[in-house]
């Protein structure tokens, strides 16, 4: 397989486990391999299991409530098994546990609803996500704050990161000066400046044509990022 150029550099590569491969399932395979990861396709459908074989390392057809089938290839290895299986609820709260009996330490599963969610996490999951519901927030959002296209969600957290141009009081002054981080919430971790970017000091003094990479909450970057949109003066 390929390694892509986005794939991490230096970093250990992770055994993921996707069960179910339908539109989320082989989207997620697909970044997945895109980002150099080991990744186990399996469906009980051959076509799907055809469709991600070509850039998977392993793909198999096979049901993922059989407890044999699913450790013939290798569940038990994965670092995460993913349960994507979306109309078939039994069979994702079946192939949920089996893969926490079998000790994999992370078990993320998909689901369709509420009472969905709550026997997932019953059964063991680790973690419960609802891709429909998460995409149409996002999107929602996007069209109320179209600065939110900059910044990208922590995974597992409130907070984002992205990138935006500095408020007028802020050029001109360090970040000890501003108390940057009790004053805005955020804390800067690059700036970009002509094209350079470098980790900021105490010390650093921001300039007018800086672009600052920041971390905040959503909360915390509306009133800052909504100045700038209103001023006609984000150039991030």
């Amino acid at each position: 397989m390929k390694q892509h150029p986005e794939a991490a550099k230096g970093q250990a590569k992770k055994t993921v486990l996707v069960v179910g491969l339908g539109r989320f399932g082989f989207a997620l395979c697909e970044r997945l391999a895109a980002l150099g990861q080991h990744v186990v396709a399996v469906d009980k459908v051959r076509a799907l299991v055809e469709d991600v074989s070509d850039f998977v390392e392993l793909s198999a057809q096979l049901d993922a409530t059989d407890e044999d089938a699913l450790a013939k290839v290798g569940a038990k290895d994965a670092d995460v098994a993913v349960v994507s299986i979306g109309e078939n609820l039994e069979a994702s709260v079946l192939a949920t546990a089996i893969l926490r009996g079998m000790g994999v330490p992370q078990v993320v599963a998909r689901a369709q609803n509420a009472l969905h969610a709550r026997v997932l996490a019953k059964v063991g999951a680790h973690r419960v996500i609802f891709p429909e519901r998460d995409m149409g927030i996002r999107v929602a959002d996007l069209f109320v704050f179209p600065w939110l296209t900059q910044f990208s969600p922590l995974p597992g957290s409130e907070y984002l990161v992205g990138s935006l141009a500095p408020l007028p009081e802020m050029v001109g002054k360090s970040l000890v000066e501003l108390d940057f981080r009790n004053r805005y919430n955020a804390v800067v971790l690059l700036i970009n400046r002509q094209g350079s970017q470098f980790l900021p000091s105490a010390a650093t003094i921001i300039e007018v044509e800086d672009v600052l990479l920041i971390a905040a909450r959503q909360k915390d970057v509306e009133p800052w990022a909504n100045r700038l949109y209103e001023e006609g003066g984000d150039e991030a």
